[in-house]
């Protein structure tokens, strides 16, 4: 592995984000605003034929995947009302693709390289 810095929680929820941002662009939305803060809901606020799109997303390193939590979906939810707007919610995993072992493998570096798991936007839990 790397002698390179880990990255912070705040540096591998942006990557989420950036992965995300990819993603939409290659699939035809329309990126309007995109917001990096950790504690900002929702992250993305995209359309695509006319419908506005709000995207939470959540990034967590290897094993995990970012998980969305009630409380934050039902305040999305609010928001999307009162907007009329699709909620979607992006769950990302990122691993250390130069670790040699599941720990190693935890730990994202700033500048390294990743395995990327996310399998695209998915529909908005209703808790």
């Amino acid at each position: 592995m790397g002698n390179g810095k880990q990255m912070t929680a705040e540096e591998l929820h942006f990557l989420g984000i950036k992965v995300v941002y990819k993603y939409m662009v290659d699939e035809g939305y329309e990126i309007l605003n995109v917001r990096k803060e950790p504690d900002v809901n929702p992250q993305i606020l995209a359309m695509k034929e006319g419908n506005r799109i709000l995207v939470v997303v959540r990034t967590a390193s290897y094993p995990d995947m970012g998980i969305l939590l009630p409380h934050i979906a039902s305040d999305v939810l609010t928001i999307a009302a009162k907007n009329k707007a699709t909620c979607y919610f992006a769950s990302v995993g990122i691993a250390n693709a130069n670790g040699d072992s599941e720990e190693e493998m935890s730990k994202p570096e700033v500048d390294g390289e990743y395995y990327i798991n996310f399998k695209g936007l998915q529909d908005f839990p209703r808790f």
